[in-house]
């Protein structure tokens, strides 16, 4: 009997490795059918599909969750960049999409149990605004009944990466995999300052570039200038935060603070974000504020390295990009207007190229004759206002062609979504950020998950700004990403951290000291 047991198990091996060549034949069998045709799309998008679902079926959700990052921070804006190819964000996308299934499977499947979180009012009136927010998407979809390739678009730009923050919410992730995860980042961190060199100093002094923001790191763009370098700069930021908060509370030595610091400010200097001198004030007395006011002189000394930081980054900008804009500026105002006075310009359209300002894509929609009630308060109808080529381009691009009427976050919402959608959308960064608030202040857990939660809040407050400054947080994969990362690590320590501390007394002994103090 044991030698027919042993005979079975050879033979059951062998049949799954001769369905495993199989599959792997007829895979590439598919693929090489598929690269004779000539079209890179859709071998991306195969092969893509391909590896996603042996994935799936390979590798836990934690896993797929890190190949999730380094496809999105570095693999895919990199695509986009070099070979001008935007379709890798489809495979990020899918590839989102299966970790969801995959964290569902893991939960249900999981041998132990763990306890639920504890629902506190921010993070419940967070996940109410998140569900506000598709209640409307759905109510504009079926009034506006858009296209299906319009639908499938605007579906994809704004659910995925929704789901995997609901992923990061309703589970428990362990300290240690979240601190793997905020190490990955700082890993892409530091892999920019070679690709920003490259681009500033070869790309951007090029016939083919032509604007700075061709320096966009790994985070996507065209090689003709144009892209997220935005995102850069403030995932920058963001990182320099994460250091700073572990080296406030012991976890991380001077000297590579200092290191990575120099690092950031290098692709930030290269970089040229007129936001970064901003941004970069409020994140670093953000995440100092307690040794700001320890006493006086801390708070001037800190508040003085601040200055001088966002000062010289003001004037490198100033030397680099700006001086010939600035000084051909015969009034202040002119100098203001030439330094980005522009923003809240609500007049700023451009008929030529198609640009609109920030401000005149709002006085837009509010001089909208068109409007209806319905379209106030719930939009035209997901992805109505996507513009460009291809597919899924929206109804209203045509009507305003070829001026861009979605130059930010919040002028998309207001078409696509409506008063109600944007009010929605906007609740849901609000409330995460009270939770955050509470979390910070109740100053218990280990220091590694308050460092984390302390950055997480800091980048939270930083991709709030972006709401009215692009429209990444609508379309762009690694900005929606490193938002839903932010808000996760904030609502995961609201629900579960909580829990983890306290000590776990069994029932019976619960009752006994009870009734002892009876």
């Amino acid at each position: 009997m044991p030698g027919a047991r042993a005979a079975g198990t050879r033979q059951g091996s062998l049949a799954a490795l001769i369905l495993l060549f199989l599959g792997i034949a007829a895979i590439a069998l598919l693929l090489g059918a598929v690269i004779g045709l000539g079209s890179p799309v859709l071998v991306i998008i195969l092969a893509g599909a391909v590896f996603g679902i042996m994935g799936f079926l390979l590798l836990d959700s934690y896993r797929m969750l890190v190949i999730v990052f380094v496809l999105t921070f570095i693999v895919q804006g990199s695509v986009a960049s070099f070979f001008g190819n935007r379709q890798a964000a489809w495979v990020v996308i899918g590839l989102a999409v299966l970790f969801i299934l995959r964290a569902v499977l893991d939960r249900q499947f999981a041998k132990r149990r763990e306890e639920p979180g504890v629902k506190t009012f921010a993070d419940t009136a967070a996940l109410v605004a998140l569900t506000g927010y598709a209640m409307i998407f759905a109510a504009s979809t079926i009034y506006n009944r858009p296209g299906v390739a319009q639908l499938v678009v605007a579906v994809k730009s704004a659910w995925p990466m929704i789901g995997v923050l609901l992923a990061l919410v309703w589970f428990r992730w362990s300290i240690e995999r979240q601190k793997t995860l905020w190490q990955i980042l700082l890993g892409v961190a530091m892999l920019q300052l070679p690709v920003v060199a490259y681009q500033h100093f070869v790309v951007a002094k090029s016939r083919l570039a032509t604007s700075h923001d061709a320096v966009v790191g790994t985070f996507g763009g065209s090689m003709g200038g144009g892209g997220n370098s935005a995102l850069l700069v403030l995932f920058m930021i963001g990182l320099m935060c994460y250091v700073l908060a572990r080296w406030d509370r012991g976890l991380m030595s001077g000297k590579r603070v200092i290191l990575f610091s120099i690092v950031s400010i290098v692709v930030i200097l290269l970089g040229e974000v007129k936001a970064a001198f901003v941004w970069m004030p409020i994140a670093f007395c953000f995440v100092l504020r307690r040794r700001m006011m320890r006493n006086l002189f801390a708070f001037i000394g800190y508040s003085t390295l601040i200055v001088v930081v966002a000062g010289a980054i003001w004037s490198t900008y100033s030397a680099l990009y700006w001086s010939k804009d600035i000084t051909n500026q015969s009034t202040v105002t002119g100098a203001l207007e030439a330094s980005g006075g522009y923003f809240f310009d609500p007049n700023e359209i451009n008929h030529k190229t198609g640009e609109v300002g920030r401000a005149a894509a709002v006085a837009l929609w509010v001089d909208d004759k068109a409007a209806t009630v319905g379209s106030r308060l719930i939009g035209y109808g997901p992805g109505a206002v996507k513009g460009g080529p291809g597919l899924g381009s929206g109804k209203l691009a045509a009507r305003f062609a070829p001026l861009h009427v979605d130059p930010t976050t919040l002028a998309t919402l207001l078409w696509d979504v409506g008063v109600l959608g944007t009010i929605t959308y906007i609740g849901l960064f609000v409330f995460v950020l009270m939770a955050g608030s509470r979390r910070l202040r109740q100053r218990d857990g280990s220091p590694e998950a308050a460092a984390m939660v302390e950055a997480a809040q800091a980048i939270l407050i930083l991709i709030t700004s972006l709401i009215i400054y692009n429209r990444t947080l609508m379309d762009d994969p690694a900005t929606q990403l490193l938002f839903v990362f932010a808000a996760g690590t904030v609502l995961q320590a609201a629900r579960f951290s909580s829990t983890s501390s306290k000590p776990k007394v069994h029932p019976a002994v619960a009752r006994a000291q009870i009734a002892g103090a009876a």
